[in-house]
């Protein structure tokens, strides 16, 4: 018996998903395009997966200000340059409103 015919269908889908990825998948490529071929709804998941996927491709690359500001804001604390404690950063690299070396 062939060991693919045993296979639940969130196996065949880790497949799917591993082949979108890039990655290697667990099975062979035969043994996919024949459960493909013999099984509707995997066919469909993967219809629905690749488009998905073309969808988070085609996406605009935002760049999160806020995120760069929490994380500065986060590292003038630690480095005490907003408290007038000692600057613990050594080299300045805590970001663009870094206050460690301004008088």
């Amino acid at each position: 018996m062939d060991p693919a015919a045993v296979v639940d269908e969130e196996s065949w889908r880790a497949a799917l998903s591993a082949l979108l990825d890039g990655e290697e998948p667990p099975f062979g490529m035969a043994a996919i395009m024949g459960h493909l071929a013999a099984c509707r709804s995997c066919s469909d998941w993967l219809d629905d997966a690749t488009a998905v996927n073309r969808g988070l491709r085609t996406l605009p690359l935002l760049e999160s200000v806020l995120g760069e500001r929490v994380v500065n804001s986060v590292d003038v604390h630690l480095c005490g340059c907003r408290t007038g404690e000692e600057c613990l950063c050594a080299d300045c690299q805590c970001g663009p409103h870094c206050t460690c070396h301004t008088a």
